[in-house]
C-alpha cells in the first residue's frame, strides 16, 4: 500500500523538478523571466479561490515582445512542500497597438490536492487591454475553463483598472465567476523594494458570499 502512494507523488516531484529547472534555466536568454514568491497565500485567476494557507508561487517564461509567448504559474504549498498546481500558458496576439488583444490556452492546468489526486483542465482566454497613459491602463479577461477528468466548467470574467506611480503598482479587479453566481472585488498593490524584490498585497472581498481574503509576499526576479 505505501508503495502505491509513494509511486505517484514521486511521479509527480520529478515532472515538477524538470519543469522548474526548464524555466529557470531559460531565464537567462534574451526576453525571458523567471520569478519567485514567498506568499502568505496562493495565486488563482479567480480571486475568490486564492488559497490562504502560505505557498511558493513560481512564474517563468518567454515574455511578451514576440507574437507567441509562453508563460507557467506554479504554486507549492510551504506547510509540506507539496505541489498545489501549475498551469501552462501558450499567448498570441492578435492586435498589438495601443488598444492590444491576445487569446491563449491554458494547456494543461494542473491542481493536486494533498492526497495527490491530480485534477487537469483545458482553459481558453481573451485578454483585450488599453493604454491610457503612462500611468493608467484598463483591461478585461475572458476565461472558460473546463475539466478533463472531473465536471468542473466555469466562465470568468475581470474587469482591471491599472496604475502605477513611481515604485507603487496597483491593480483593482472585478470579476464576475458563473460559479455559484460568485463576483467580488479585488486588489493587488506591488511595491518595488530593489531591482530584484518586490513586496506585494492583496486582497480580496467576494461579495456574493461576504467573504474576505488577503495575503502579503516578497517575490525575487531572477
Amino acid at each position: 500500500m505505501k508503495a502505491l502512494i509513494e509511486t505517484p507523488s514521486l511521479k509527480i516531484y520529478y515532472l515538477i523538478t524538470f519543469i522548474i529547472l526548464f524555466f529557470i534555466g531559460i531565464s537567462n536568454v534574451n526576453a525571458q523571466y523567471a520569478n519567485a514568491e514567498i506568499s502568505s497565500g496562493g495565486f488563482s485567476f479567480v480571486p475568490a479561490f486564492t488559497d490562504t494557507n502560505p505557498n511558493l508561487i513560481i512564474y517563468a517564461g518567454t515574455g511578451n515582445k514576440g507574437l507567441i509567448s509562453a508563460h507557467m504559474v506554479g504554486n507549492i504549498r510551504l506547510s509540506s512542500m507539496n505541489p498545489r498546481g501549475f498551469i501552462f500558458i501558450t499567448r498570441a496576439k492578435i492586435i498589438n497597438k495601443k488598444f492590444k488583444l491576445t487569446a491563449g490556452i491554458h494547456l494543461p492546468a494542473i491542481q493536486i490536492d494533498e492526497d495527490f489526486q491530480v485534477d487537469t483542465f483545458f482553459a481558453q482566454e481573451l485578454i483585450a487591454s488599453y493604454k491610457l497613459s503612462d500611468h493608467w491602463s484598463l483591461s478585461s479577461m475572458y476565461l472558460h475553463g473546463k475539466g478533463r477528468n472531473n465536471d468542473l466548467e466555469i466562465n470568468l470574467m475581470t474587469f482591471n483598472a491599472q496604475f502605477s506611480y513611481k515604485r507603487f503598482l496597483f491593480l483593482t479587479q472585478l470579476y464576475l465567476l458563473d460559479l455559484d453566481h460568485t463576483y467580488g472585488l479585488a486588489e493587488n498593490i506591488t511595491y518595488k523594494l530593489t531591482k530584484k524584490l518586490d513586496i506585494r498585497g492583496f486582497a480580496n472581498s467576494t461579495i456574493s458570499n461576504g467573504d474576505f481574503k488577503w495575503t502579503i509576499g516578497l517575490l525575487r526576479h531572477f
